[in-house]
C-alpha cells in the first residue's frame, strides 16, 4: 500500500513539473504562465515599443535646443536636425527632421511600388506659422462664440502654438485634410495601405477614432502620421521640460490650463503611439 502511495505521489510530481515546463514561458524580467497569457501580453505591446526595438536610436538634441523644437521657437531652415523636402514628395515647400524624411522616402517608394502616391501636404510648422493658423480661426470664432467655445472649436483639429506636434519635424499630413477622403475609393485604399505598412517605416497614426480608442483631445485625423522613434522621445521630454508658463504669446493662451491643453491634447494620442 505504501509503495502504491509513493508511486502515485512521484507520478503526480512528474506531471506537475512537466505541466509547468510546457506552459511557463520566461524571459528577463517577466514570466507568463501559459501561451494565452503570452499572447495577451504581446497584444498589449505598443507600436512605439515595437518600433523602438526595430530602428536604431536617433541622435537627439540637448535639452536647450530640444525645448525650442518642442515649442516651435526655432528656424528649421537653419537647424542641423532638419532638411527640406523634395518637390516630388510634397505639395509646397516644407521641412522635416532628417531621419523622419529618410524613412518617409522609404515608405513613399514602397507605396509607389504598390500603386499608391503619398504626398505630404503639411510638415514642420514653427510657432509663428501655428500662431497664424490659431489666431485666424480664433478671430473668426470669437465673433459668434464665447471664449471657451471658440477655443474648443479650434481644438477639434488645430493645436495651440507651443503644443503642436508639427513643431517637432516628426509629424506630417498626407494626401488630404478630410477624413471623408479616406472613407471610400482611392483614399480608402491609401489609408488601408498606411494602416498595414506605415509602422514598418516607423510611422503611427496618432489621432485615431475616439469612439473606439481610449483617447482624449483632437478628433480623428486619418491623414496625420508621426515618426515614432523620434516623436515618442519628444513627447516624453515635453512632459519633463514644458509647463503652462511656456504656453504663451498668442491670443487666448491664458485658456490653456483651463482646457487641459497639455494633458488632454499634447498627450491625447493613441496609446500605441506613445
Amino acid at each position: 500500500m505504501k509503495k502504491t502511495i509513493v508511486f502515485l505521489f512521484l507520478l503526480s510530481s512528474i506531471f506537475l513539473v512537466g505541466y509547468f515546463a510546457l506552459t511557463t514561458y520566461s524571459e528577463p524580467g517577466c514570466i507568463y504562465k501559459d501561451p494565452q497569457m503570452m499572447k495577451a501580453h504581446a497584444n498589449k505591446e505598443t507600436v512605439s515599443d515595437s518600433i523602438a526595438q526595430s530602428f536604431p536610436k536617433p541622435n537627439f538634441p540637448n535639452d536647450s535646443l530640444l525645448i525650442n523644437h518642442l515649442l516651435g521657437k526655432f528656424d528649421y531652415s537653419k537647424d542641423s536636425f532638419f532638411t527640406s523636402v523634395a518637390a516630388e514628395h510634397c505639395s509646397k515647400p516644407m521641412y522635416l527632421q532628417k531621419e523622419t524624411y529618410k524613412k518617409f522616402k522609404e515608405m513613399y517608394a514602397a507605396a509607389k511600388k504598390d500603386g499608391f502616391a503619398l504626398k505630404i501636404i503639411s510638415g514642420t510648422r514653427n510657432f509663428n506659422e501655428q500662431k497664424a493658423i490659431w489666431e485666424r480661426k480664433w478671430n473668426t470664432n470669437i465673433k459668434t462664440m464665447d471664449s471657451l467655445k471658440a477655443a474648443k472649436t479650434i481644438l477639434l483639429y488645430s493645436s495651440m502654438p507651443t503644443t503642436s506636434r508639427h513643431h517637432w519635424g516628426t509629424d506630417m499630413d498626407i494626401n488630404s485634410l478630410e477624413n471623408s477622403y479616406f472613407a471610400a475609393g482611392q483614399g480608402l485604399k491609401e489609408y488601408n495601405w498606411l494602416k498595414k505598412n506605415a509602422s514598418k517605416y516607423g510611422f503611427c497614426q496618432v489621432y485615431t477614432d475616439k469612439k473606439t480608442t481610449d483617447r482624449t483631445g483632437y478628433e480623428m485625423e486619418k491623414w496625420h502620421w508621426s515618426y515614432i522613434p523620434i516623436s515618442s522621445h519628444y513627447l516624453k521630454k515635453y512632459g519633463e521640460l514644458i509647463t503652462y508658463k511656456q504656453v504663451k504669446g498668442f491670443q487666448a493662451s491664458e485658456l490653456a490650463p483651463k482646457l487641459n491643453s497639455i494633458e488632454a491634447y499634447v498627450n491625447g494620442i493613441d496609446k500605441s503611439c506613445h
